[in-house]
């Protein structure tokens, strides 16, 4: 499951990055990294990008960086 298959409001955990180094250390400075928690807050429409929300801070991701970012929803 990728944050692609998430619904607004849903809070998940990140289990792996599958991406280039180079990439992998971009979302790493955002703080995107394995087994972080977060949440969606909105998707742009058809959901070509994504908000999310780490601790107090609001990222914005494109829809091929949602897509190599592997999640498990939390319940």
């Amino acid at each position: 499951m990728n944050i692609t298959d998430l619904k607004i409001g849903d809070i998940a955990k990140i289990v792996s990055i599958n991406t280039d180094s180079s990439l992998k250390l971009r979302l790493q400075s955002l703080g995107i990294h394995r087994g972080v928690i977060f949440e969606v807050r909105e998707f742009a429409l058809g959901k070509q990008n994504v908000e999310i929300a780490i601790d107090d801070n609001l990222i914005g991701l494109r829809k091929y960086e949602m897509e190599s970012i592997e999640v498990e929803k939390e319940v």
